[in-house]
């Protein structure tokens, strides 16, 4: 294959016949305070109001023509009280909180013959009180400590406010900056390659070769030679007669599957040593003789990226040679060396497979040290379209799937494989969302590289390129499509009025807005067809459109 592209799994495309960048080429960057209730004073008309007086005993109703001082005393001298001319009067001194509360006085047996006019807040005076006070559901004039308080409330709820709309505003550019460079939804992700630090227990962030040096080339990983026309295609078994009977459980499903699980391990230069593995992955024996199925990003979608070692789960080492990748399944291929005796997996047919069923997850989740880990989840989808990068149909699950599960596969109650883990959603806001490649559309990818090294009947258009985001057309004034990085040579393209820069927009009338459009429309075509590609060049914003011939995918 000549073309490529930077995986959406942590942190590079996989190469396909159209390689998305991590950049855009710089030719396309263009207190309120409440006022006291004012009590309603006399005034000369309006006659003046009538002291209230505490009472015990039963009195004689009070009339306003009697004078306080010829009211009937009470019979009985009150018990607990001093007469009231021998109570002290109330001085400002004497703070209000140590008087006799309004609401726990005795209140007077007798009715008041006289009522306040209605809708009138006119005062009731006490004996020892010389300011008005208010019945309790009248408002009260503010306490100045409590206006501090409120602005003190006011102040402390608008620091609130504010952190929080810093948290959201974070949370935002965090989940923003977590998208893959080129991928509309942003979420779908790749399982990455994994470097194990020396001695720790938690991986580190995949290492990538200095800017400066070229990667070095393994051409003796390139085991296309090795394809097999005869080879007679992988089996899908049928769930067995007694499915459902107890004993099929996860248990049973390890003990099944786990022999033909092994660990991939990926060097950019000749050391073999494990703690220096540029990438590790699973991979799933498909034959007693070598055979190896895995994920194409496990091996940067490339047969000469790296020198290649499979470790058995016994721990027997083999090297080992890419037959084949296919990039827009994000499978490859691979042939141990003088391998033989091997427990080949037992495969499912995915397309019997029912949402809610238990599977497992078998693999190297964080590289070699956790070889053979297993996790546990149901089938919580089937058929999931959940990325724009390829043509796969996924198998969703929440079984854990971690970096290094690349390539591992998904296994029932059976023992039998159902699908390959190969990605999975990671953004803070998501959870236990995996995806598995179904069977079915590993055997018919599989079957094709095996016999010819490459997946027959695939067509290109011979580009190098990055797709523009939503958010990047609306920032660069960029209509959405693919942006040309990459004219290969001898391509479909190659020659023609296309240029670097350039922004596919469509092809034979086929909206193109990312690499999975280009893949769903190549799928119509066979290699001879000849087909119009419309692009926009930025520089002179214009549309133009060419007539290419299209190249069988190898």
């Amino acid at each position: 294959m000549d073309d490529n592209f930077e995986s959406e799994f942590y942190g590079y495309e996989p190469q396909r016949p159209q390689t998305e960048k991590q950049d855009i080429p710089q030719a396309v960057q263009p207190a309120l305070d409440i006022e006291p209730l004012e009590p309603q004073k006399p005034t000369a008309d309006s006659e003046p109001p009538q002291p209230f007086v505490q009472q015990d005993a039963p009195q004689q109703p009070f009339t306003p023509q009697q004078p306080f001082a010829q009211q009937q005393a009470p019979q009985q001298p009150f018990a607990q009280q001093q007469p009231f001319a021998q109570q002290q009067p109330f001085t400002p001194q004497q703070p209000f909180a140590q008087q006799q509360p309004f609401a726990q006085q005795q209140a007077p047996q007798q009715p008041f013959t006289q009522q306040q006019q209605p809708q009138q807040l006119q005062p009731y005076y006490r004996p020892d009180i010389s300011q008005p006070y208010y019945r309790p559901e009248e408002r009260r004039p503010a306490n100045p400590s409590n206006r501090a308080l409120v602005v003190v409330i006011i102040v402390l709820g608008a620091l609130l406010t504010a952190s929080l709309v810093a948290l959201v505003a974070f949370s935002m550019f965090t989940a923003q900056n977590s998208r893959t460079a080129g991928d509309e939804d942003g979420i779908i992700e790749q399982l990455p390659d994994i470097t194990m630090p020396g001695g720790g227990g938690i991986f580190d962030e995949p290492t990538e070769p200095p800017a400066t040096e070229a990667p070095a080339e393994h051409k003796e990983s390139d085991f296309s030679d090795q394809a097999n026309k005869k080879y007679e295609g992988l089996k899908l078994e049928d769930k067995p007669l007694d499915a459902g009977a107890s004993y099929y459980n996860a248990e049973y499903a390890f003990k099944t599957a786990a022999d033909s699980v092994v660990a991939v391990l990926c060097f950019t230069d000749k050391t073999d040593d494990n703690a220096a593995a540029a990438s590790q992955g699973s991979g799933i024996i498909i034959s007693s003789d070598g055979l190896v199925v895995t994920n194409a990003h496990l091996l940067n979608n490339s047969k000469t990226a790296y020198a290649i070692k499979v470790v058995t789960s016994d721990n027997k080492e083999y090297k080992a040679g890419v037959i084949g990748v296919d990039s827009r399944t994000d499978l490859a291929v691979l042939k141990l060396v003088d391998a033989k005796g091997l427990k080949a997996a037992t495969f499912g047919n995915s397309e019997q497979i029912e949402q809610g069923e238990d599977l497992i997850i078998i693999g190297n989740p964080g590289g070699i040290e956790y070889k053979n880990s297993m996790t546990k989840g149901i089938v919580s989808a089937v058929n999931r379209d959940a990325s724009k990068k390829n043509i796969v149909k996924y198998i969703q699950t929440d079984a854990a799937i971690n970096p290094g599960n690349s390539g591992g596969p998904a296994v029932n109650n059976y023992g039998q494989v159902i699908g390959v883990a190969s990605a999975k959603i990671a953004a803070e806001r998501y959870e236990g969302m995996g995806f598995c490649i179904p069977s079915a559309q590993v055997k018919t990818i599989t079957d094709s590289l095996i016999r010819n090294g490459y997946v027959e009947g695939r067509v290109k258009i011979g580009i190098s390129g990055v797709a523009v985001t939503a958010t990047e057309a609306q920032l660069y004034n960029v209509p959405k499509g693919i942006i040309v990085s990459e004219i290969n040579k001898g391509g479909p393209c190659d020659g023609t009025d296309l240029q670097q820069e350039d922004i596919i927009l469509a092809l034979d009338g086929k909206m193109i807005t990312s690499f999975s459009d280009i893949y769903q429309a190549l799928e119509d075509y066979k290699p001879g067809d000849k087909a119009k590609l419309k692009f926009y060049r930025p520089s002179d914003k214009k549309e133009y459109e060419i007539e290419i011939t299209l190249q069988a995918d190898q």
